[in-house]
């Protein structure tokens, strides 16, 4: 009896599309940290180009 009620049963939605109900933390700890090293990337990128740029403007 049981096991035909959960069969029936209506499975939760995640909250966002692209995660699963069951593996949500830790695909959202992998974005975490998928975004903080883009950030970082870029923020490198900034300072060089930064650096650049005022080097350049002085010679």
């Amino acid at each position: 009896m049981a096991l035909r009620k959960r069969r029936f049963c209506d499975a939760k939605e995640p909250l966002l599309p692209c995660k699963t109900y069951a593996f949500g933390m830790q695909n959202n700890r992998f974005c975490k940290v998928l975004m903080v090293r883009f950030l970082d990337n870029r923020c490198c990128c900034e300072k060089y180009l930064q650096y650049c740029c005022v080097f350049l403007l002085i010679e």
